[in-house]
């Protein structure tokens, strides 16, 4: 994000702390579908992700006099998400089977070609599993990057590390992921050859 969001941000939240509530509602439209996107790659299903979003909100909108003006919105809202998703998902990881069916059950789009939607289902299914096997020092670099949407700089400010150890382990994640995903992968030839 550039130094134009930072600004706009700042002056939303102004806004706000000085009694217009309802300014509030730009930063969550700005920012909702992220948050909730982010939820959704811990949480694996559509409702818990959006509860634990507007939770988010909440908390952020209760905390708003903490935020420093001048810093990134962004960064500092992630933070929260952060660690409430860490806080959520340490209840709701016992119950993962009854999420993950919950999340099946909400797809309502029927899918133009089954078989491709299927295939697709598959392979983010595969991916947020093998996300969910990372160590946590290259897990949270990948979900605030790519699920939160964060740029470096920001996933850099949520996890109290520099850009360049945020980009090595981003480096590092991808490699294991692709090792991952690749190892689960049929390998050519593999079906159909039974005489």
């Amino acid at each position: 994000m550039g130094s134009d969001s930072v600004t706009d941000d700042n002056d939303v939240v102004k806004k706000v702390l000085s009694g217009d509530r309802e300014a509030y509602r730009v930063l969550v439209d700005k920012y909702g579908s992220r948050v909730v996107a982010f939820c959704r790659s811990r949480m694996r299903s559509e409702e818990d992700a959006r509860d634990a979003a507007q939770d988010v909100f909440l908390r952020a909108y209760s905390s708003l006099a903490s935020f420093r003006a001048g810093e990134s919105f962004a960064a500092w809202l992630f933070a929260i998400t952060g660690n409430h998703v860490r806080t959520r998902f340490r209840i709701f990881q016992s119950d993962r089977r009854k999420t993950e069916a919950a999340g099946t059950e909400l797809a309502t789009a029927a899918p133009a070609d089954p078989a491709e939607d299927v295939e697709r289902k598959f392979r983010e299914e595969g991916l947020r599993r093998a996300v969910s096997t990372l160590p946590p020092n290259l897990r949270w670099p990948v979900e605030f990057y790519y699920f939160a949407e964060l740029s470096v700089v920001e996933t850099a400010r949520v996890l109290g590390l520099g850009e360049e150890a945020v980009k090595t382990r981003l480096f590092r994640a991808r490699k294991v992921l692709r090792h991952l995903l690749e190892e689960k992968q049929p390998k050519p030839g593999s079906r159909g050859n039974q005489k």
